[in-house]
């Protein structure tokens, strides 16, 4: 199974995806000796949440941070205690509990200063003093870290999730745990990798899908922060006061030692910003601990309240790190999902130790992978974890383990074994493998797999089935052999007897079936293919690759055998074009470029999927009677780009380009195609005012630029009204041309469209439409044509926004 990602925003899905659907909550009573205190900070004045407002325990000095709803929550022993809160612009609240039970709910009451107090300002006031204190820590730790050229330290990484709906101090609350132990390693000027070098998991999770991390929490000392779509200013960049009021709040004692603790401010809320508080230890100025959340500039789909927090201590030799790191948070889906929990909270925990400084020990794959999983990693059993973990688990964290286990090893239910056959049939179908449906094929049934399990240098790509339509079966087998791990060197061959698509720019890795076989749309063309074809491929740097590959084909063109759909059953369906049918020997060689970041596991490669992102192919086919006996002659020539970016914190920009050109006599089944995509659904990189109308030639160029501004541009604006609108915005606008030049014409290319001037397309989309059906959450896009093809002038589609 290919591995999922490393946790974070976005991620935390599909690790929920793969937790099995059957885990039966069994309630286990459990006892903890602290009991959670929890409540809402409230205005006196307005009644509204107070949110980010500092909750310290007088006794222990430790201390918390309301959320954006005003939610606290401290686990306290019996006994009692005193609670202070704090927030700028309020009065100093004190509480004093009593705690006798499991659980005590406290909500608290602030009251705003007075008005006539908030304009005075005076040179020696606790905000200036504030500032000098945090320029002085940013100066402290950029002396800190211009010290160091590299470092490596060892963690404990742990992940707990729990169902929001249940008493989170119960067993049966924890829906998954994962724990791992890693080693990393930091170089100048942000070269890193990290080894999972054990790793343990709740049973409704598989160890290939563990790559829970430390890489993927917050950093601080980073000058900007990304997250996901936002790059978040650091509360200790170098240009943080251009962002940020700092308060002094307190004085108090971290550690034993005495330090000032800071209020964070966002100067504005129309940019992602954080809020929170910071400890700076007196007299030296290191940053000690970081605790903040998000304003309301920060919006995710479906989750919410996050909230980082950092440690910091002297490793030796004046170097302050990072001891502790959480990353927190809540998930809620608007629409039920089976198997998994409708309100989740999420909490990601990292232990730091042992680092090292300046050894120069660099992993030699250093630029190559982001995370490896050491083969060994899956080796220990509880006994060897119970000793090796670096932070103990909870009594509650321990039952859940026994209890997720059991219910995953219980006999199957009759509901169990129905909901198990449904999820597969859904598999299944949308496995073009298992099930597919096409205009030239009809219904197709079969199986297809890829053995990866006998070893990591071999892989065995196999598949079978049978076309109605064409009442006949296909096949395909190959093998593929690694020569070089170190260069990623493969080489390999398929043989195939089956129906291939042509080459097509926007959907060449789309799967048509189900709006083919519900409206009749399917934008792409095929043809059948008897042959094999051999290649060789291998690493060039760390984020590119050479293929080279010969191919040796006999090409046929296929009528059409079906025009059946549940719906639209009247219109007619797109023919599918001829080829140019003969025997086809041809020699090509691709390189590809891509920066996501690499996973190495059980001696096999993956890419991490990722927001911004830069991807590259270019390649050449050439087929040559003179060179090898062929029954065409042509080169094919093509370079295809997308660049997806954050543009100055306005959202995020994608740019697809594509452009080919051809020397001989280009056949129609290599012809260069610009398709009109999902054709119901709005595609990013597409066009949308195509209508059903594919665009040919021997030559092709295509550039597509989409913004997603998502509530920036409102929040921005700074006017109330607009601000608060909760709709999301995306613009996008693209061009193509399509033209045959000195070209000997091949059957049917009169009926084929071209775009010799250029065909240009803008619009809009407004998203966040459907939160309640999160994580559905639908946008409409409407288009306009500014040429002048008898297409579409105008068009809406319904789509989803980019993540």
């Amino acid at each position: 199974m290919k591995p999922k990602l490393l946790f974070g925003i976005g991620s935390l899905c599909l690790v929920l995806a793969a937790a099995p659907r059957d885990i039966v909550a069994q309630e286990v009573a459990a006892t903890s000796p602290r009991v959670t205190v929890s409540g809402i900070v409230y205005d006196t004045l307005s009644g509204k949440p107070v949110p980010f407002a500092i909750v310290r325990v007088v006794q222990t000095d430790s201390s918390t941070l309301t959320d954006r709803r005003g939610r606290y929550e401290v686990r306290l022993n019996v006994g009692n205690w005193r609670l202070e809160f704090r927030q700028i612009g309020y009065q100093l609240a004190s509480e004093t509990i009593t705690i006798t039970g499991e659980r005590a709910e406290l909500d608290v009451y602030m009251s705003p200063l007075a008005v006539a107090l908030a304009p005075v300002l005076i040179t020696d006031t606790a905000e200036s003093r504030a500032t000098r204190i945090i320029r002085r820590a940013i100066g402290r730790k950029n002396d800190v870290l211009s010290r160091i050229h590299d470092y490596s330290y060892d963690a404990y990484v742990k992940l707990v999730i729990t169902d929001l709906a249940k008493n989170q101090d119960s067993v049966d609350a924890v829906f998954l745990i994962t724990e791992t132990e890693t080693t990393a390693y930091w170089e100048q000027p942000d070269r890193y990798q990290e080894v999972i070098t054990a790793r343990r998991q709740s049973s409704n999770l598989s160890a290939e899908e563990n790559l829970v991390s430390v890489g993927q929490i917050v950093n601080f000392n980073r000058d900007r922060i990304d997250l996901q779509k936002y790059s978040v200013v650091s509360p200790t960049a170098d240009d943080a006061l251009h962002h940020y009021t700092y308060y002094l709040v307190d004085s108090l004692t971290v550690n034993g030692r005495k330090a000032f603790r800071l209020a964070i401010v966002p100067n504005t809320d129309g940019a992602p910003l954080f809020a929170g508080m910071i400890d700076i230890a007196d007299s030296t100025y290191d940053v000690l601990t970081i605790d903040v959340g998000v304003n309301e500039a920060v919006r995710f789909d479906f989750f919410g309240n996050l909230r980082y927090r950092q440690r910091l201590r002297d490793y030796g030799q004046d170097h302050w790190m990072p001891s502790e790191i959480a990353f927190s948070g809540e998930v809620r889906f608007g629409i039920p999902i089976p198997g998994i929990p409708r309100q989740l909270r999420f909490q990601h925990t990292a232990s730091l130790s042992d680092f090292r400084f300046d050894e120069g020990n660099m992993p030699s794959t250093l630029d190559q992978f982001v995370v490896v999983v050491d083969d060994r990693a899956d080796n220990l059993d509880s006994a060897a974890w119970n000793d090796r973990r670096a932070t103990s688990l909870s009594l509650v964290e321990q039952r859940a383990y026994a209890r997720i286990d059991s219910a995953s090893n219980a006999p199957l239910t009759f509901g169990r074994r129905v909901a198990g056959v449904a999820q597969l049939a859904v598999l299944l179908a949308t496995d073009p493998n298992f099930f597919h449906f096409n205009r030239t094929e009809s219904a197709y049934l079969g199986a297809g797999w890829v053995f990866r399990e006998f070893t990591p240098s071999v892989t065995l790509p196999v598949k079978l089935g049978y076309s109605f339509g064409r009442e006949k079966w296909q096949y395909q087998f190959g093998a593929q052999f690694r020569i070089s791990a170190d260069r990623g060197l493969w080489v390999g061959g398929a043989y195939r007897n089956d129906v291939v698509r042509s080459p097509a720019i926007v959907s060449s890795s789309y799967n048509p079936t189900f709006i083919a076989l519900v409206v009749k749309l399917d934008p792409l063309d095929y043809y059948h293919e008897q042959g094999f074809t051999a290649f060789v491929s291998g690493r060039i740097t760390n984020h590119s690759r050479l293929e080279l590959r010969y191919n040796e084909f006999d090409q046929k063109k296929i009528p059409l055998v079906t025009d059946y759909s549940i719906f639209n059953f009247k219109e007619i369906i797109r023919e599918n074009p001829p080829i140019v049918d003969g025997r086809l020997r041809s020699l090509s060689a691709t390189v590809m470029y891509d920066s996501r970041p690499m996973l190495r596991q059980q001696g096999r490669d993956y890419r991490f999927n990722s927001l911004t992102y830069t991807r590259v192919s270019a390649g050449v086919e050439y087929a040559n009677p003179d060179l090898v006996p062929n029954d065409f002659a042509f080169g094919r020539y093509f370079v295809g780009v997308r660049r997806r970016q954050r543009t100055f914190n306005w959202g995020l920009t994608t740019i697809d380009a594509y452009a080919g050109v051809s020397s001989g006599h280009l056949p129609t089944q290599r012809y260069f195609n610009v398709d009109y995509g999902k054709g119901a659904f709005f595609e990013e990189g597409g066009f949308s005012t195509m209508h059903e109308t594919n665009f040919y030639g021997n030559r092709a160029a295509m550039i597509v630029v989409s913004h997603n501004f998502d509530r920036m541009l409102f929040q921005k604006s700074g006017i109330p009204l607009i601000k608060k609108i909760p709709f999301t915005l995306a613009v996008h606008t693209g061009w193509f041309w399509t033209d045959f030049v000195d070209h000997d014409r091949n059957p049917g290319d009169e009926l084929l469209a071209r775009a010799p001037r250029a065909y240009s397309e803008v619009g809009f989309g407004i998203g966040n439409l459907t939160p309640f059906l999160s994580p559905l959450n639908l946008a409409v896009y409407f288009s306009w044509q500014l040429s002048s093809y008898a297409t579409e002038g105008v068009q809406f589609r319904v789509g989803v926004p980019t993540p």
